[in-house]
């Protein structure tokens, strides 16, 4: 066990960079977030209180019949325009939303749509981990030392599919986890107390409900992707340059063969189904998306429940679909091919 963890933090060292990099726009993607909102908050906060005070104003001189009920000038100055407003304004967008419900409810949406946009970005970069895991230690000769070792080579590939894999889905929940945390400690006061005066708060989002259903839904990643990542480190065993481009162009152009010769998609349907059904997975536990429908003070859960998917054919299929990949590259990998 000590061997393997040791492998373990060997592989991390080799991509620390990657990770420090990861780590630095995480960072300044929080604290760009955490401004926007708040200069969302002060334009809202602004705005709402000086319609408040233009509205006191037009009913202190509602009795002045001589006036002219429709002042062209006073509704110029009103007016809007999209371009003043700005596509991303989210000022605007919150002095047009108004209800105190809906900001919460759109607040809400910005936290699931963060939690995901981080997954999806760390599994991207894991494609690129998984490429390259056995690849590159051929191509320095590296991987003459590592077998020299007294390690197995199964321990060694495990290594690398299991940094692959549970490593960056495991980077992905606690970084996740974290923005939603932090959108709470930094959510603009002055908003806090407009959504308290209704009864509402930030605070509301269930944090323990959603630590228990996005770990549940990084497992159902781990086993419905399983395969995908150890198709990925065999053509990495396997090839002899650019792996991440083989790995993807290969399946496409049987894609293309298949539809050319039997007339439909059913090849690249078929190998792309666990992706397709994760992301309606997502959709269908993306809890809030039928309208606002909170109540004040009430529980706010992100996601759903996920616990159902796990216990599927579909996780079986999977994980004797990722085991045979995985005796693939442990019989490629013990040829040890040269690189050109």
């Amino acid at each position: 066990m000590r061997q393997f963890v040791a492998l373990l933090i060997r592989e991390w060292q080799e991509w620390r960079m990657v990770m420090a990099v990861v780590a630095a726009i995480y960072v300044l993607g929080l604290v760009v977030s955490t401004v926007a909102l708040h200069r969302g908050s002060e334009a809202f906060l602004a705005g709402h209180i000086h319609a408040g005070i233009h509205h006191d104003h037009d009913l202190s001189d509602s009795d002045d019949f001589d006036d002219d009920p429709f002042p062209e000038e006073e509704d110029d100055a009103e007016w809007i325009s999209p371009k003043e407003m700005g596509f991303f304004s989210l000022g605007e967008i919150l002095r047009f939303s108004g209800r105190a419900d809906l900001i919460l409810f759109g607040w809400t949406h910005m936290l699931r749509g963060g939690v995901s946009f981080i997954n999806l970005s760390l599994l991207v970069l894991a494609l690129f981990y998984l490429a390259d895991a056995v690849f590159k230690e051929r191509a320095d000769g590296s991987t003459y030392f590592y077998r020299s070792l007294p390690v197995g080579d199964g321990a060694v590939l495990a290594a690398k599919l299991v940094a692959g894999t549970v490593g960056f889905l495991g980077i992905s929940f606690i970084l996740g986890v974290g923005s939603v945390l932090f959108a709470q400690l930094t959510f603009p006061g002055g908003l806090a107390e407009y959504l308290a005066a209704e009864g509402y708060a930030a605070s509301q989002v269930a944090i323990m409900d959603l630590l228990g259903d996005w770990m549940i839904f990084h497992v159902l990643q781990l086993l419905w992707l399983l395969p995908f990542a150890a198709y990925l480190l065999f053509v990495s065993t396997v090839t002899r340059s650019r792996p991440l481009l083989i790995a993807l162009v290969v399946p496409l152009l049987v894609g293309i063969l298949w539809r050319y010769l039997m007339g439909n998609n059913a090849f690249l349907s078929e190998i792309t189904t666990n992706l397709m059904v994760l992301g309606d997975v997502l959709g269908n536990e993306w809890l809030g998306h039928r309208g606002p429908g909170i109540d004040p003070g009430a529980s706010i859960e992100l996601f759903g429940s996920f616990t159902g998917y796990i216990f599927s054919l579909r996780t079986v299929v999977s994980l004797l679909v990722a085991g045979s990949f995985f005796a693939g590259v442990f019989f490629a990998y013990r040829k040890n091919l040269a690189v050109s």
